[in-house]
């Protein structure tokens, strides 16, 4: 659930990698799936409609204007609608995600993606993950490459790289450095846990 006080505070920042604005007084406009498929490959991130961005002033104070929506529910169920057809091949999103809000006797809509899974990425448009997954890169949506689409594709399936266990390997096939370095990263995140006490072998 998102409010009016949590709206003001993401534009105290302005567009950023998990935040887009769209005017959208009227229709659900287009752009939103692409950004939809952004954040879901990406870290998840709340989309705006009824806030227009002008991208050429430098006053944050000034950077964002709240317009009016004038058929909120159209524009909510125009949504449900267009993400459970097959516009997008998963639809991530629960009731929750989606809500209004008044903002200066204003109507804004906002949407809030979660980060796919990895067993649902590559989030993607018309029925083609190659051309239609993106990604988000500071404040854009950008197409994903074959390879980032491939290697999203590799980890959702269940006979991934990850998915056995590998025989005939020793200690001696893994690279000292980088089970040290893994360690002392696993370590600073997960300070009190068992195996921290364990040798390497175990």
């Amino acid at each position: 659930m998102v409010n009016e006080q949590q709206i003001r505070e993401l534009l105290e920042y302005g567009e950023k990698i998990n935040l887009e604005c769209k005017k959208a007084e009227s229709n659900l406009p287009k752009s939103v799936w692409e950004t939809y498929s952004s954040f879901a490959n990406t870290t998840g991130g709340i989309i705006l409609f009824g806030i227009e961005e002008k991208k050429a002033e430098t006053d944050i104070s000034k950077k964002f204007v709240i317009n009016d929506i004038n058929n909120a529910d159209k524009i909510i169920s125009d949504f449900w609608n267009t993400i459970n057809s097959e516009k997008v091949n998963v639809n991530i999103l629960i009731d929750a995600n989606v809500g209004k809000c008044e903002i200066e006797g204003k109507t804004v809509v906002w949407i809030e993606v979660p980060q796919a899974s990895y067993k649902q990425k590559p989030v993607f448009l018309n029925g083609n993950p190659l051309k239609g997954s993106y990604k988000r890169n500071h404040e854009g949506d950008y197409h994903c490459t074959e390879e980032e689409v491939k290697a999203m594709l590799r980890d959702a399936s269940d006979s991934g790289n990850d998915g056995g266990i590998l025989d005939g390997y020793t200690l001696e096939d893994i690279d000292y450095d980088t089970l040290k370095s893994y360690r002392i990263e696993y370590e600073l995140r997960n300070p009190e846990h068992v195996w921290n006490g364990l040798d390497n072998v175990e």
